[in-house]
């Protein structure tokens, strides 16, 4: 039976404050979101109902993020790392990567706007525990905490002390929890990757590749099984087999270019030439589509800092930031073209900022913010009707676009008044009393309508 919305809500908040008051942790944050900042504080002050100064380490740039993860490790705390997909314009993989090899039990949980599939599983193989696409309400913060803290379990104590004893070199006592975990949760991966790694240490190749093959079969997304397996087969000079372990991976995380160098240096020494020059060029393109998104996020980036200084230079370099990647545009990308939109009708531009939002309608047309700008375009180029009509597109896509902020709520009200919609302006002025009950022009609005 399921539980009620309400008690999976308590259970959930259990959970984080669980993990705060009785195993010492924190939040790093690391983001340039002041509203994402601002709801981690409202679940932390009034959702959870907790008081510290050190429960929330806000930062900006990385360059102390590994000083802070190592301090908290050092003052005995458990630290958990938000951390954005893209920092200062560039993809934040290999940092991941970094930090989970220098702090296995670090917990991070990854901020998107929005993320396909192989983005997912390239950087959750990287080292990321779990995702959070923005924006979010403090409910769904708290909700996925608890799903990456996961209460510790007699079970995952077991298989945390195995792999305690692989690292200390003793892989007797490691063999012999596995066989433990395995009894207690027959098939379990966790426990069937301990085993391979202990019958690794002790020399006993087919028997680790048995367990990890087991491993792989139980879990079919789990990557780690089809890793060990390859570095196994290569090991014992098993070529072929270690390429098909690294093409099983390459479908499963194709995003991987030094996996696709790997496999071509395989090809190679299997006397595969075209295969390997393939995968070599499939390699450098993957790294140059990475290095046209860099470009991009630090083209939109500068055009943030021209935004209100100078709306020309901001188009520019926002211009630049599409051309960038125009073959790989996505919804992502939905906040650019916003961006875009808003510097050109700062110059009265108003016709080719409807043109760049009709060209991201391509890629996505039920986006509510993209559907508002365009509605607003409208109006500010004298044409009502198709003014309402986007708002109308906007508010049915999704109703709570009223309630992005007052000033949004406020102007869909005043360009339904002027087409004499007038239980819709109602609507619109009252969702922005509720945000902003001291807003007097959506007041005297609302007062006009009675």
């Amino acid at each position: 039976m399921s539980l009620a919305p309400n008690t999976k809500v308590i259970q959930f908040e259990k959970t984080v404050i669980d993990f705060i008051k009785n195993q010492r942790g924190c939040f790093i944050v690391l983001t340039h979101d002041q509203a994402f900042m601002s709801v981690m504080r409202t679940v932390i002050t009034k959702d959870l109902g907790l008081v510290g100064d050190d429960l929330l380490i806000p930062l900006q740039e990385p360059n102390l993020l590994t000083k802070i993860v190592m301090q908290a490790e050092e003052q005995k705390k458990t630290p958990l790392l938000f951390i954005e997909r893209n920092i200062n314009g560039q993809e934040s993989a290999m940092l991941i990567n970094q930090l989970r090899n220098a702090f296995p039990k670090l917990l991070i949980i990854v901020l998107t706007v929005e993320i396909e599939k192989y983005s997912l599983m390239y950087l959750h193989e990287m080292g990321a525990n779990n995702f959070i696409a923005k924006p979010v309400s403090a409910l769904t913060i708290i909700e996925k905490l608890a799903f990456t803290i996961k209460p510790q379990t007699k079970l995952g104590e077991l298989i945390d002390t195995a792999k305690a004893h692989l690292t200390k070199g003793e892989p007797e006592r490691a063999k012999q929890l596995a066989a433990e975990i395995l009894e207690m949760k027959p098939g379990s991966a966790a426990g069937l990757m301990v085993l391979g790694d202990a019958e690794c240490a002790l020399g006993n190749t087919q028997a680790a590749k048995k367990a990890y093959l087991e491993a792989s079969n139980n879990a079919d997304l789990y990557l780690e099984p089809l890793r060990k397996l390859a570095q196994l087969a290569e090991r014992i000079g098993e070529l072929e087999e270690a390429l098909g372990y690294l093409e099983k991976l390459d479908a499963l995380s194709p995003l991987n270019s030094e996996r696709k160098i790997e496999m071509g240096e395989l090809s190679l020494e299997l006397g595969d030439e075209d295969a390997a020059q393939q995968l070599f060029e499939a390699a450098i393109t993957q790294i140059s589509n990475a290095a046209l998104e860099h470009i991009a996020l630090l083209a939109e980036r500068i055009g943030g800092i021209y935004e209100k200084r100078d709306p020309v230079k901001a188009e520019n370099y926002y211009r630049k930031a599409l051309s960038s990647k125009t073959k790989n545009l996505t919804r992502e990308d939905m906040r650019l073209f916003n961006r875009l939109g808003v510097s050109l009708r700062r110059q009265g531009k108003w016709q080719e900022a409807i043109d760049e939002y009709k060209r991201a309608l391509q890629i996505d047309d039920r986006d509510s913010g993209l559907l508002y700008n365009m509605g607003m375009a409208y109006m500010e180029g004298g044409v009502g009707k198709e003014a309402q009509r986007c708002m109308e597109k906007a508010i049915s896509a999704d109703e709570n676009v009223l309630y992005t902020s007052s000033g949004v709520a406020y102007n869909m009200g005043v360009v339904f008044m002027k087409n004499n919609e007038s239980e819709r302006a109602k609507q619109c002025f009252e969702a922005a009393l509720k945000q902003d009950p001291n807003m007097e022009a959506a007041r005297k609005a609302l007062n006009r309508l009675q």
